[in-house]
């Protein structure tokens, strides 16, 4: 099952207080967490030392949906797997999701219920065709996308795994549970 993989870098980082990409977890950048043992990488943010075709989204900043419209540009593969930088241990639940997926994506439930659209793999037609529904992709809600698609529910027993790092309390977790996974 060839894929190709959206690696979303963006975002304003409000709650973080400085870029989340750069963001260090036993030495390593949550950009090199995220991408460890992926390959056929697409990284939406600014270049890094990662081997990687880089794209923007326009205009930088208009939100995932624009950046995953920005990525999916290179993609020719059947299935594109997209993660978000800010849940670095995601890419791990990948084999559950390549398993699941029957329809048009393959989504992870969270410990509270929530599908995770940013830590999914998806089939590139159906999102092609789902983005192409929207005027503009310009500051959409990713709710809008799934509910666009028909959706296989993942359930994670690892839940860990879908932490999101959005605040600096979160980050002193996810290093904790880093040392937990030998990374």
């Amino acid at each position: 099952m060839l894929f190709r993989s959206i690696i979303l870098t963006g975002g304003t980082s409000k709650r973080f207080g400085s870029d989340k990409s750069q963001a260090s977890i036993n030495g390593k950048s949550l950009l090199q967490i995220v991408t460890d043992g992926l390959t056929d990488l697409i990284i939406v943010g600014p270049e890094s030392s990662i081997k990687a075709r880089y794209v923007q989204e326009s205009p930088i900043g208009a939100g995932p949906l624009a950046a995953i419209g920005a990525g999916l540009q290179n993609v020719e593969s059947d299935l594109v797997a997209i993660f978000a930088i800010d849940m670095p241990f995601a890419p791990k639940v990948l084999p559950k999701l390549k398993r699941a997926l029957k329809n048009d994506a393959a989504l992870p439930i969270d410990s509270s219920g929530y599908l995770q659209p940013l830590a999914g793999l998806y089939r590139t037609s159906k999102l092609r065709k789902a983005l192409a529904d929207f005027e503009t992709l310009e500051n959409k809600s990713i709710k809008e996308l799934v509910n666009k698609l028909n959706i296989d529910s993942v359930e994670i027993t690892e839940m860990d795994l879908l932490i999101d790092i959005d605040t600096k309390v979160e980050l002193l977790k996810a290093i904790d549970l880093a040392s937990r996974l030998g990374i």
